[in-house]
């Protein structure tokens, strides 16, 4: 029997590999991304977003880049940096996707974790160079010496740079495209017909000049995307159990790096390494750190006592520090121990939705030359509240909600309102994608 390499994908299909992509494939670096998840917490209640890996997503950017390559004049030498880039986009990305990374990129640490820069994350030992770090299930990461001199160009199309750069890092590139169609397909929010929308947008699209370019025909493919995008993100950021789960991931971890237990090259554990890591240094003084791990295991997660949004971006910055988030923890547990005489462990996250459920993109259109922004990029402050265990009655949550509401007043965050439930059968539309009018190249 002839052995072909290839893969079914649930999106598009048969995917054929030459045999340069696959070496790229069966690179350990890549194939540590099948333990990798697409999403940034092991989802409870948006349940299809649990499983999925950055490996599926990674076939899916290549077989977008095949179709890009197909419609477009490139060099050998272009086409074969671009597909290195398209597979080794992600191969920075820590456990459970970014949830590690921000904590990394926003707190103390020996370096700077940069995703998305290869070129950087070699200069501060964060993947081959450092020996600790040099290999995946026993095998060496080997990409650097598979491209040779070709390394350094593939690593700036991986930061967007360059005449290509944009079609794997940009407002929307290949690997957003394939992100957001692969991610809602799973979860629920597309059907497998907006695959079409991925296709119909990676074969149309252009880079000139560093611009984005697409045919008038493509607005549609565009529309939907954004459309696949926003209810896709709104569940992902707004879920009251999503948003619980990163709050306690992210504490975990920042407990954790305070006490060494995480550093500069945790990232490159897989989700179950992880996850054994914090479990198994969560003892002793750092139980806090198993204890929470151990609840998001088996869905015990803090119930919410408010989740607002407010247009203050700004604060962002001040208000995530481990320090700040204290201070109002702490200032909430006093208030509920002297009213209504209860002892409560609360824990406060924040999330920047600056582009995250609505993203603008702009482009130029190749007939006309105009230039268009489609859809808009949202910019709000998401501040959750989360209870380990709430024994408070309902009128007194409400009574909490309204002084945390105060709290954040005094402290200069005004026009505060609440974050409306995501799941409301109001405000998720599937309309199918064969219902739009999309000419598939």
């Amino acid at each position: 029997m002839k052995l072909t390499t290839r893969a079914w994908d649930p999106l598009y299909g048969r995917t054929d590999f030459s045999k340069y992509e696959y070496k790229l494939i069966s690179l350990p670096e890549v194939q540590r991304l099948r333990g990798i998840r697409m999403c940034n917490i092991n989802s409870l209640l948006v349940t299809g977003a649990s499983e999925i890996s950055r490996f599926e997503h990674t076939l899916g950017v290549l077989r977008l880049t095949q179709e890009w390559i197909k419609y477009h004049i490139v060099s050998v030498e272009e086409a074969n940096d671009l597909t290195a880039a398209a597979l080794l986009h992600d191969m920075q990305t820590g456990p459970f996707g970014h949830s590690l990374q921000y904590v990394l990129e926003e707190n103390e640490v020996e370096g700077d974790f940069v995703h998305e820069d290869i070129a950087h994350g070699k200069i501060n030992h964060y993947h081959q160079d450092l020996i600790a770090n040099a290999s995946f299930a026993g095998r060496p990461f080997g990409a650097d010496a598979l491209l040779g001199s070709r390394w350094k160009n593939v690593g700036e199309l991986i930061k967007g740079k360059g005449r290509l750069g944009p079609l794997i890092s940009g407002t929307m590139d290949l690997d957003n495209i394939d992100n957001v169609v692969r991610l809602a397909y799973h979860v629920g929010v597309a059907c497998q017909e907006d695959s079409k929308v991925a296709i119909t947008l990676a074969r149309d699209m252009d880079v000139i000049n560093g611009e984005l370019n697409f045919s008038e025909a493509t607005i549609p493919s565009i529309m939907r995307w954004i459309k696949i995008r926003r209810d896709l993100y709104n569940l992902l950021l707004l879920d009251w159990a999503e948003f619980s789960a990163k709050a306690m991931f992210t504490r975990a971890m920042e407990i954790a790096l305070s006490k060494n237990i995480l550093g500069s090259n945790s990232w490159v554990h897989t989700d179950a390494e992880l996850l054994t890591v914090l479990e198994k240094n969560g003892i002793g003084e750092n139980q806090a750190v198993g204890d929470l791990v151990k609840r998001l295991r088996v869905g015990e997660l803090y119930r919410p006592i408010a989740m607002l949004q407010c247009a203050h971006i700004n604060y962002y910055n001040d208000l995530n520090s481990p320090e700040r988030k204290a201070e109002f923890e702490s200032k909430i547990t006093e208030y509920t121990k002297k009213t209504y005489n209860t002892k409560i462990k609360i824990i406060m996250h924040l999330i920047l939705d600056n582009g995250k459920t609505q993203r603008a993109v702009s482009l130029r259109l190749k007939e006309s030359g105009e230039y268009q922004t489609l859809g808009q990029n949202s910019k709000k402050l998401l501040i959750g509240f989360f209870v380990s265990r709430n024994s408070l009655s309902d009128s007194n949550q409400r009574l909490l909600g309204i002084q945390i509401n105060t709290m954040l007043n005094e402290y200069g965050i005004t026009d505060l309102s609440d974050i409306d439930d995501p799941m409301a059968e109001k405000q998720i539309d599937q309309a199918p994608a064969h219902d739009l009018q999309m000419n598939l190249i």
